[in-house]
């Protein structure tokens, strides 16, 4: 058997493969996946591939069973190991709140990744009438610019070698070749919002407006691929000059025009919180808007999270930023607390340590405590005469917003005594009064610091 020539030319213009390559094919049983398994079949010795076949059987038709069974075969007679797994889409998709179209999708890319740990390359048979019913499907939804780009030849570790070839190429090339595969009947059911644009809008499309709409969307894609990849490159470089620590300067945010700044806090907001799941085109527009407008405001996200913009920093604030440690009081010799580990010397000797402080001891008002920080907290930093807000010393010396709230603090039952291990108060310094010094030692800091 003949690969098919396009298929073996996006291969190699797309670089897929390498000499002794172990790939995934990814293989339902209907014809797309089948001719990507002839195919890359076609090509294994080409490339000393080792190809394993992987199925899905979400557990929804009575013929799910037959498609595996026949998958099982047509693996074993090429002489391929495979692996499969049944699932229950519905029940997923229940449970997880999604349309069973998601729901199969999260399963079946679920244990290809799984595979691909061990068996290398996933290769889906996507192919040009998907790439134009999804680009379909996005505008009727709704989507920008990145949306209409949609699915790529190469992309997140997935490889999609006919993403140019149409479906009519596919079943020419089986029925040429006299291959066998199976037919999914609900694929000619209109119960899924795809199979709709695919049985009904497309073809009506075609047939009273334009009979090369699918071409259409096809250029549509690749107009929008190229508009995209070069935003994306300009918001790349914004955030490689602008992000540092998990604060954004948006300062030259504010004279750009919204849709860059929009692109710029969608790319932000994904290197923070993983990805923008969840999150509305409203929260971006008001994430905009404060930066373009406002020297101090916030942004309320989902899953106890904001976004806050400070001057010229954004930062991401989650509900835990707030929890409240301590304070515990301190005593003689080492103490184990959440904060770090602090060693207690009293009647000691003056000592000069990065981690280490020497105060007068006689000036300690009541107990020793640690604590984090505390809105309103107040503090007199070592060589000034005026107290100073703990969060403007903290924006002063460019402490890393994440890690103010774990900073250790040691203090008396009236006032802060050390910022931990940045800066002694200067009412607690050792004078030529002193007679007795105490050595606070920071032995061990969380490791949030």
């Amino acid at each position: 058997m003949n690969v098919d020539n396009k298929f073996l030319d996006n291969i190699i213009q797309f670089n897929m493969l390498e000499k002794n390559d172990k790939v995934i094919a990814c293989v339902s049983g209907g014809a797309d996946s089948i001719y990507l398994l002839h195919n890359l079949y076609a090509i294994k010795e080409m490339f000393n591939l080792t190809i394993l076949v992987a199925h899905v059987n979400h557990g929804i038709r009575d013929t799910a069973k037959r498609d595996e069974d026949f998958v099982l075969k047509t693996s074993k007679d090429l002489g391929l190991k495979v692996k499969t797994i049944q699932v229950n889409m519905n029940e997923y998709a229940k449970e997880h709140k999604l349309s069973s179209e998601e729901a199969g999708r999260n399963l079946r890319y679920e244990f290809f990744r799984k595979l691909s740990k061990k068996h290398g390359k996933i290769f889906l048979a996507h192919n040009a009438n998907d790439q134009a019913e999804t680009v379909l499907q996005r505008i009727i939804r709704g989507t920008g610019i990145e949306g209409l780009s949609s699915m790529s030849f190469v992309s997140d570790g997935l490889y999609r070698p006919m993403l140019n070839i149409r479906r009519f190429e596919i079943i020419s090339y089986i029925e040429e070749n006299k291959i066998k595969y199976v037919e999914d009947e609900t694929n000619y059911q209109t119960i899924y919002a795809r199979n709709k644009i695919r049985l009904n809008v497309i073809p009506y499309i075609e047939e009273h407006f334009n009979s090369g709409f699918i071409d259409s969307l096809l250029r549509l894609s690749e107009i929008s691929t190229e508009n995209y990849l070069y935003v994306k490159s300009k918001v790349d470089e914004y955030i490689k000059n602008n992000y540092k620590n998990s604060v954004l300067n948006v300062k030259g945010l504010k004279s750009e025009r919204d849709y860059f700044t929009s692109e710029v806090v969608r790319q932000f907001l994904r290197l923070e919180l993983g990805n923008i799941d969840g999150l509305s085109k409203q929260n971006i527009l008001d994430t905009v808007e404060i930066i373009k407008n406002s020297t101090s405001s916030r942004v309320t996200l989902p899953k106890n999270t904001s976004i806050e913009i400070s001057y010229d920093s954004l930062f991401i604030k989650s509900e835990d930023e707030d929890v409240e440690f301590g304070p515990i009081e301190l005593s003689e010799g080492l103490n184990d607390t959440e904060l770090g580990n602090i060693r207690i010397k009293s009647n000691s000797s003056y000592r000069v340590s990065d981690n280490m402080i020497s105060i007068d001891q006689e000036k300690i008002k009541g107990k020793l405590y640690i604590r984090n920080k505390r809105s309103g907290d107040k503090f007199m930093p070592f060589g000034m005469k005026n107290n100073k807000k703990l969060k403007d010393y903290f924006i002063d010396e460019k402490i890393d917003r994440t890690k103010r709230n774990f900073v250790p603090i040691i203090c008396d039952d009236e006032n802060i005594i050390w910022v931990s291990p940045y800066r002694l108060s200067e009412m607690y310094s050792v004078d030529r009064n002193t007679r007795k010094i105490m050595n606070i030692i920071l032995e061990e800091i969380d490791e949030r610091n």
